[in-house]
């Protein structure tokens, strides 16, 4: 059986679906509900129910990352892609909170220089995106390149991420390092 569960959060409603294993798909409320159906056939065969079980974790993570109260999701995750951008999300997961890195950095990062479009690819079809953080990534000029939720959600998580490490360091004790 898989979950569903839609929720309002600082950036629109969000759905989350979810096994007992863990989250499968993040989506955005720009992705119909028939979309994400036709995604659960597609990948797990499977349709999907309004529930509570297996998406209350994540929900009460992903809201508290969305207030600016943690800097990572950890809740479990069940990881559908091919090897290549299993590779690229987990990569990106490990950009440090508040900080950017370009495609072909992360390209780099995977020992695959030449594979910026695929890079590109990756995050374009990343289903968890906040857990696997692809916002993070941004054109080598600086631009903020696409996103699937729309650059002002994009804009927002970076914004969101700067503010609350600046709040960060204003609250450390003087005398403590940068």
């Amino acid at each position: 059986m898989m979950e569903f569960a839609r929720f309002q959060s600082p950036i629109g409603y969000l759905y989350i679906l979810a096994v007992q294993g863990g989250v499968v798909k993040i989506s955005f409320e720009n992705e119909s509900t028939e979309k994400m159906e036709n995604w659960c056939r597609n990948h797990l065969g499977m349709e999907i129910v309004e529930g509570t079980d297996f998406t209350t974790e994540a929900k009460s993570q992903i809201l508290n990352y969305l207030s600016g109260k943690r800097k990572s999701l950890n809740f479990p995750v069940v990881h559908l892609n091919t090897p290549f951008r299993k590779r690229v999300l987990e990569a990106e997961r490990n950009i440090p909170y508040g900080q950017t890195r370009s495609y072909g950095e992360v390209a780099n990062l995977v020992g695959c220089p030449e594979a910026i479009r695929a890079v590109g690819s990756a995050n374009a079809n990343n289903p968890l995106p906040l857990y696997f953080p692809c916002h993070r990534i941004i054109n080598s000029n600086g631009q903020l390149g696409g996103f699937g939720w729309g650059v002002d959600v994009k804009q927002y998580l970076l914004d969101l991420e700067s503010k609350s490490l600046q709040k960060d360091l204003n609250l450390r004790p003087s005398g403590y390092g940068p």
